[in-house]
């Protein structure tokens, strides 16, 4: 599978930028975060959360686009390609079994384009990357799952952290995946 920004499809007749039927839209990272910077702190944080909860709706369908292309197994990797190829930082993703026989997704991202836009944040900002980790592990798992960022680079340096737990014991027919590395 060719890597997302290698596939994706710059029509400017009709001015849209596609990968098959889903449309992207090219903004700088600054002037994306900067609305959120531009609200009260209550407004911003509630803000951030619904980006979130829509990256993690529509994201979905990316998600599955990417599975059914790339194969169930070959899905974080892919995603990790796609984050990179989007401008969404350098992804790294671990599945493993978290206390107990609990499984959790984690992920670390180096160069967060919402981090980088975001300095001296007073609270993490990826909340983009948290919901689409959330989507990611879900498909994974088979099973609903909640994702949240546990250190965010612009509100103490280095790599953005988050973790990905599922809801409900996975419902799978199969082993849920697990990272390879």
């Amino acid at each position: 599978m060719a890597a997302l920004h290698e596939r994706l499809h710059f029509d400017t007749a009709h001015g849209q930028v596609l990968d098959e039927s889903r449309r992207y839209v090219l903004l700088r990272a600054d002037v994306l975060m900067g609305l959120f910077a531009e609200l009260p702190p209550a407004a911003r944080e509630e803000a951030l959360r619904a980006f979130g909860r829509s990256v993690a709706r529509h994201g979905a369908d990316s998600v599955r686009a990417y599975a059914a292309s790339a194969g169930r197994e070959a899905l974080p990797a892919s995603m990790e390609g796609a984050a990179a190829s989007l401008g969404w930082g350098r992804w790294t993703l671990d599945g493993a079994k978290a206390e107990g026989s609990h499984p959790r997704w984690a992920l670390e991202v180096e160069n967060s384009p919402f981090a980088m836009a975001s300095p001296n944040a007073a609270a993490p900002v990826c909340h983009a990357i948290a919901g689409m980790l959330e989507t990611l592990a879900a498909a994974l798992w088979n099973a609903p799952a909640q994702a949240h960022e546990t250190h965010c680079a612009a509100v103490d340096g280095g790599p953005c952290r988050f973790v990905a737990t599922p809801l409900d014991p996975p419902r799978s027919a199969f082993p849920p995946v697990t990272a390879s590395r």
